[in-house]
């Protein structure tokens, strides 16, 4: 595979795919919901990932800074040759985190994109900034962005919502996501062996891509490993290196 192609093939795996689900960020939890130390209500947060594609690394960065009630999620992944940024600004009524603004851009090789979103109206309108034959009228309750819904995810992972379903603005397109909680692993990581939910993205009866993300309830719900296998047999793994809640940096307990 060239340089181009996987770093296309991570973009698509980061982005669309759920890479850092949301980590150190949730509400407060329903009483009985889960045995763990409860989520508590949005907190600052940064976490660092590490992946390898056909040979070389890519590294990716999640940070949520803001508060109370207006907030922003940023998402970078980086390598030799090429990097993408992207951001939502949210607000959050109860459970429910309605975005307010989202900007995509990549540089590097290939052709330069930028992509921004405008959500109007309580989130019913979409406007696409740069192409306004492309937005959205009349978009369904709970609409999300490409990285909002990610956040979206974790929160009502932390909840013990179901189902866990998302219509996702892309573009003039609403894509619909769904996930299941599928039980809890103790998964070794260079952080310190850690308990994990984990989750699965539903995909078709012959679907051949699977896609399985880990989130560890004492570390507030962070996103510990994501690992997709293509239909093409082949397999990526993103792992967490680095995370802080609140300013503060977090390991196992030992």
């Amino acid at each position: 595979m060239s340089r181009y192609a996987a770093f296309n093939a991570f973009s698509v795996f980061a982005v669309t795919l759920a890479l850092t689900l949301a980590p150190g960020a949730f509400v407060i939890a329903e009483e009985g919901t889960t045995t763990s130390p409860p989520p508590q209500i949005l907190i600052p947060f940064s976490a660092t990932y590490q992946a390898e594609f056909s040979g070389f690394g890519v590294t990716a960065e999640r940070k949520l800074s803001g508060g109370p009630e207006s907030w922003r999620l940023d998402f970078s992944a980086h390598s030799m040759f090429a990097k993408i940024e992207e951001y939502s600004r949210f607000t959050r009524q109860g459970l429910r985190l309605i975005p307010q603004h989202y900007d995509y851009q990549k540089s590097g090789l290939g052709k330069d994109r930028h992509t921004a979103l405008s959500f109007e109206d309580s989130a019913t309108r979409v406007i696409n900034v740069y192409d306004k034959s492309r937005s959205i009228e009349n978009a369904p309750d709970n609409i999300q962005d490409k990285i909002s819904y990610q956040l979206q995810l974790a929160v009502d992972v932390a909840n013990g919502k179901s189902p866990l379903k998302y219509q996702v603005a892309d573009g003039k397109k609403i894509r619909e996501y769904e996930f299941e909680v599928t039980g809890r692993e103790k998964l070794q990581t260079s952080m310190g062996l850690i308990e994990t939910i984990k989750v699965q993205r539903v995909r078709g009866e012959d679907a051949e891509r699977v896609t399985n993300i880990w989130f560890a309830p004492d570390w507030n719900y962070a996103l510990v490993k994501l690992m997709q296998r293509e239909d093409n047999g082949k397999s990526y793994q993103i792992t967490l290196t680095k995370l802080s809640i609140d300013g503060k940096e977090v390991s196992a307990k030992k």
